[in-house]
């Protein structure tokens, strides 16, 4: 990729960089691997059989955090927490959920890719948060 410098770019208003964005919003919405992201999440909240899931593993979680901070969980303990972990893995809706959301984070990071090429920056590292380390 081209070295670009800010001196190379031209800026557009605010207002008109604001319309983009909300253009792109509406494309991005209307896109099927959203829609099958929303209506995932829509089924995987609504899906009380996981969502006990979820509570019981964070409750063993949460009862186990200060051992798992120090890695010294037993053997037994780390057993039953996968095994709730497990659970809540299985769970269709959960499944649907982790697949929906692998199609749009592979939508978003082609959509990118296109914007770094167009645009002539290197988007992603240009969004990176987390300072210098990403």
């Amino acid at each position: 990729m081209v070295e670009t410098t800010w001196n190379d770019l031209e800026v557009a208003s605010k207002e008109v960089v604001m319309q983009a964005a909300r253009q792109f919003a509406e494309v991005l919405a209307e896109a099927p691997q959203f829609q099958a992201f929303e209506q995932a999440l829509f089924t995987f909240r609504q899906d009380a059989e996981a969502q006990s899931a979820i509570q019981e593993f964070q409750k063993k979680q949460a009862s186990l955090k200060a051992l798992l901070m120090l890695n010294a969980v037993s053997a037994e303990d780390r057993q039953e927490l996968q095994t709730l972990l497990d659970r809540v893995n299985q769970q269709p809706s959960v499944i649907a959920y982790n697949q929906a959301q692998g199609a749009l984070v592979a939508l978003s990071q082609e959509l990118g890719d296109l914007l770094s090429k167009a645009i002539g920056l290197d988007y992603a590292s240009v969004c990176r948060t987390g300072g210098c380390c990403g």
